[in-house]
Parts: C-alpha cells; sequence; structure tokens
C-alpha cells in the first residue's frame, strides 16, 4: 500500500507545480495585455483631445523615450542618426567633438574623451557631467537627442558646458566639431629595451586584426613583457573583448558568460586557439574610471585568471549586454537583454542601475569570488587593479590655463616659431613666452580671490573712503599679485609638459602626443616597474592579494 501511495503522490506533487507554474504565467501575460491596452488607450485619448495638434512621430518618439528612460542607462529606442553608435563601430568616421557619454543618476556624462579629439584637446576629461548644449539645458532632451545635438558636420561650433567635482562654478567649452576617424590601436610600439606598449582605444571589428598585427611587431622587437592601455576605452563589441582575450588566454578556458531571461541570452564563451602571447610573457594592463565595458571584460578576465596585472584606477562598473532588435529600416530598440560575468563568476555592474519597484524577479548576486591562484576578490561595479595610482589633480592656475584652451593656443600661435617638435623643447625661453602671453588674459583667478573681488565691490559701495578698510584689502590684493607668480614658479613643471603635449600634437599629430604623454605617465611608470621586477609581479598574482570592486 506504501509503494502503491508513492507512486501516485509524486506524478500529482508534479501536475501540481506545473498547474501552478502555468497559472503564474498567465497571470503575468494577462497583466501585460491589460498594461498594453491601458498604454493605447491613454495614447490615443491624448492624441485625438489634446488641444494642440501633436506630431504622431516626434510624439511617439517622447512617449517610448519616457518608456526606456525608466529603465537602465543602456536601454534605448534609436531613430536613424541615433544608430550611429553602432555604425561607428564598423565604418569608423563621424562629424562631432570626440566623447564617449554615460547616463547615470539622471545626469549625461563623459565617460571619455577620444585621443586627438577636440573635447580632449580643449581639456575636456573623464567624469565630466554635461549641464547644457549650446546654453540649452541638457534636461530638456533625452539622452539620445542630447547626443545627437552634440555631433554635427565637421567645421561647424558647439558649445559645452559642464560641471567638474572639485570645480564651484559650471565650465564654458567652445568646440569646433571635426571629423572624428576612430582608430582601435592608436599607437604600439617599445617603451624600453624589454617592454612593449599598445593604447587600445575601442573594440570594432577591426580590434582583433590591429591587435594582433600590433602584438606580433612587439614580439618580433623581442618584447618580453607587454604593456596594454585600456585607459578611456569605453568598450564595443563583446566579440571583439573575447577575441583579444583569446591573444592571450590558453585554450578552452571560460572567458566571459552572460545570463538572461531567453535561451539565446545565456552563453559562455571560452578561449578558441592557441594564444599568440606566450605564457612566458607578462601582462599588465592599464585601466581608469573610462574604462568600461569590453575593457572591462578583458582586464577582469586578464585579473580572475591570474593573466597579468591590472594598473590604475577602478574602471566604470557597466555588466550588462545589449541587444538591437530593428523596427523597421529606420528605427530599433536597444534592449539590456542579458548581465556578462567574468571567469570568477563576477557580475562587475555598479549597482542601482533600475529602481528596484520596476522589477518581479529580482537577484541577489554573490559579492566574495576567487581568482585562479586563490586570490579572493569581490564583485561591487567595476574592477578594482592590484595597484591603484591616485593621480596628484591639476595645480590651480594649470587647471584654469586648460580649461581656457590657452596651453593649445599658445601652441597654435606660436608653432610657426620652430621647425620641428625638437625645436620646442630645446627652447629654453617656452615658459618665459608663455607667461608672457597669459598675462593679459582675464579670469585666471587663485582660490579665494573670487571672493575677494566681491568684498572690494561691497566695502566699495559701503563706503569707499573708509582709510583702514582700504588698506587691508590694499595688502590683500597685493597679497595675491605676488602669490600668482610665485604660484606661476611653483607649477613650472607641469605648465612645461602640457605645453609640450600641445606642440608635440600640433608637430607629430595624435600618436606623437600621446609618445609624449607617456614620458610623464605615473600609472605606466607604476606598470613598467612591477613588470621588471619578476618577484614584485608574481606576489601580485599571489594568494595574499586581496581585491574588492
Amino acid at each position: 500500500m506504501k509503494k502503491y501511495r508513492k507512486k501516485i503522490i509524486l506524478p500529482v506533487v508534479i501536475v501540481a507545480v506545473i498547474i501552478s507554474i502555468g497559472i503564474t504565467q498567465s497571470s503575468y501575460y494577462r497583466k501585460i495585455s491589460q498594461s498594453q491596452r491601458l498604454i493605447n488607450q491613454v495614447y490615443n485619448r491624448i492624441v485625438s483631445t489634446y488641444l494642440h495638434q501633436l506630431d504622431p512621430e516626434e510624439f511617439s518618439k517622447a512617449t517610448i523615450n519616457s518608456l526606456t528612460e525608466n529603465l537602465d542607462p543602456f536601454t534605448s529606442y534609436m531613430v536613424e542618426d541615433d544608430q550611429y553608435n553602432i555604425n561607428i563601430l564598423t565604418k569608423g568616421k563621424y562629424g562631432g567633438v570626440g566623447i564617449q557619454l554615460g547616463y547615470r543618476n539622471n545626469t549625461m556624462s563623459v565617460i571619455a574623451p577620444m585621443d586627438g579629439g577636440p573635447a580632449k584637446t580643449a581639456g575636456i576629461i573623464s567624469g565630466d557631467i554635461i549641464i547644457k548644449i549650446d546654453d540649452e539645458d541638457v534636461k530638456k532632451y533625452s539622452f539620445n537627442d542630447a547626443a545627437s545635438k552634440i555631433r554635427g558636420e565637421k567645421g561647424t561650433k558647439v558649445k559645452l558646458t559642464v560641471k567638474r567635482f572639485g570645480d564651484s562654478e559650471p565650465i564654458n567649452f567652445n568646440l569646433i566639431r571635426s571629423e572624428i576617424t576612430v582608430k582601435d590601436v592608436t599607437y604600439s610600439g617599445m617603451i624600453s629595451n624589454t617592454t612593449g606598449y599598445i593604447r587600445l582605444n575601442r573594440f570594432s571589428t577591426l580590434t582583433p586584426s590591429e591587435m594582433r598585427t600590433s602584438i606580433k611587431k612587439l614580439l618580433d622587437k623581442q618584447a618580453s613583457e607587454i604593456v596594454l592601455d585600456l585607459r578611456d576605452n569605453s568598450g564595443g563589441l563583446l566579440s571583439a573583448a573575447i577575441d583579444v582575450l583569446d591573444l592571450m588566454i590558453p585554450k578552452n578556458i571560460s572567458l566571459v558568460s552572460t545570463k538572461g531571461r531567453s535561451k539565446e541570452s545565456n552563453r559562455t564563451f571560452y578561449s578558441r586557439n592557441k594564444p599568440l602571447i606566450p605564457e612566458n610573457i607578462k601582462i599588465a594592463i592599464l585601466i581608469n574610471q573610462g574604462s568600461a565595458s569590453s575593457s572591462e571584460i578583458v582586464a577582469g578576465a586578464v585579473q580572475d585568471l591570474d593573466r597579468g596585472i591590472i594598473v590604475g584606477h577602478k574602471s566604470y562598473g557597466k555588466g550588462l549586454v545589449q541587444t538591437v532588435f530593428s523596427i523597421d529600416d529606420k528605427r530599433s530598440v536597444k534592449v539590456t537583454t542579458a548581465r556578462y560575468y567574468i571567469p570568477s563568476g563576477r557580475f562587475i555592474q555598479n549597482p542601482d542601475y533600475i529602481d528596484n519597484k520596476y522589477i518581479l524577479n529580482k537577484t541577489k548576486e554573490d559579492s566574495v569570488f576567487q581568482t585562479s591562484n586563490g586570490r579572493t576578490v569581490y564583485a561591487n561595479g567595476g574592477i578594482t587593479p592590484d595597484s591603484t595610482i591616485s593621480l596628484d589633480p591639476m595645480k590651480s592656475l594649470t587647471a584654469q590655463f586648460w580649461r581656457n584652451g590657452y596651453f593649445y593656443s599658445f601652441a597654435q600661435e606660436n608653432k610657426y616659431r620652430y621647425n620641428s617638435f625638437d625645436d620646442v623643447t630645446n627652447d629654453k625661453n617656452l615658459l618665459n613666452e608663455f607667461e608672457k602671453y597669459i598675462q593679459v588674459k582675464e579670469n585666471i583667478l587663485l582660490p579665494g580671490q573670487k571672493e575677494l573681488n566681491t568684498v572690494n565691490e561691497k566695502i566699495s559701495q559701503l563706503d569707499s573712503t573708509n582709510t583702514e578698510a582700504n588698506n587691508a584689502l590694499k595688502i590683500l590684493n597685493n597679497f595675491y599679485i605676488n602669490q600668482k607668480s610665485k604660484q606661476m614658479v611653483f607649477e613650472n613643471r607641469e605648465l612645461e609638459e602640457i605645453l609640450l603635449l600641445e606642440f608635440a600634437g600640433l608637430f607629430n599629430g595624435p600618436e606623437g602626443r600621446l609618445k609624449q604623454a607617456l614620458k610623464d605617465d605615473k600609472v605606466l611608470m607604476t606598470a613598467m616597474d612591477m613588470l621588471s621586477n619578476r618577484k614584485v609581479y608574481q606576489a601580485s598574482l599571489s594568494t595574499s592579494k586581496i581585491l574588492e570592486n
């Protein structure tokens, strides 16, 4: 009897579970149908009765944008020009100012400025928050519309107003759009007798072949260590990231996996070939807050598999996969369909990317993981380097000269005085000439000087004849005059470094500017020191290291 009852009870339980699932699914799809009907009813009522006759196409676009903006920063509706971010991965050209944009906490921010682009040349940096475009509040536009306003034909002007951490006042940048030709590998070469260097700007269909060519050249020159610079590389194609990892990771190793609701979204990608970079070649990857998406897949996989060291600053934190669904010839929708996980199992997306009130299937991710060598790593958004380098902020006067474009304009106006970049480096009067140049410029203030000018005005309005007050103000004003001269001397080295960068760019193009920048690159120097010392390199990959994202 017991046997008989066991046989009957088990199928009943299974049937009950199936019925329960069916009812749950049926209820869910009924709610979807009701919601769609509600949206259609409201839309039709507004379009048919609103005071003004609405443009159906524009109103529909705004309505769809309202839907997507309640989701994560990467889900979006794209119409014609809005698809340029995808097209650029194959065509490699567009008209604009050369910035990678992100949308976080309802703000449009600069993920990374591109090497040689108008934005980077003028002084826009990663982390800048764009608050106005041509004096129009950016909040008036959807993310895609705002990005479209920044793009435009070569030679046309656009004004960007940004808020920068550490600056109390917004900063204006008047930029002239240029044709942005995006190269994947912007520079590669030997930077010491044993160290090869590759600067990778993005991940596109061209990336694997350009990387393969660059690596072969470095190996032919007997490089015993390779530095891959992914700073300000905001990502691109997942397939390109996997192909890059295939060049350095042994065959048949899990590199990255994606997990989503659909069957197509659940995949694991493995290294498929014998790596081009031999195992005895040491690897360092450089990252910063502008390194995102595919850059983080590469850096995270190399870290999790203990194939190399990661140096720099914590990365952006994008661990979501998007799929583009075409609606017709002109329109498509880009939807976040999966999460990606690097080899240790870490999900590295910054938390709170969507309001949880919209989510039914909430999932709790693990936070503690192990690398191949047993190092403890934590998942909390982004990739934390094995060696984190804190960069010194720009000094007061240097920052103002840079924001106002004085370095670049001085170099442009004085290039005619030199026959080559070597002539510039040998000019002992370069700083003196620059100091004369900026003496006539306005709005160059030391900390507190702006407030002092306000006090000057207020006291003059109250009592301009007060001798004691005027004498006190005179002493303070003279202090600032003398202090500015002292500050110029104090900042001489930094001023000269940036001046040489601008002249290097004018004489030798973006590649020349980059090569000059590497000479004083604190992050790169740290990586090279770690690579050159085998004990330090191996210790960085040992189980004693604990890394937190």
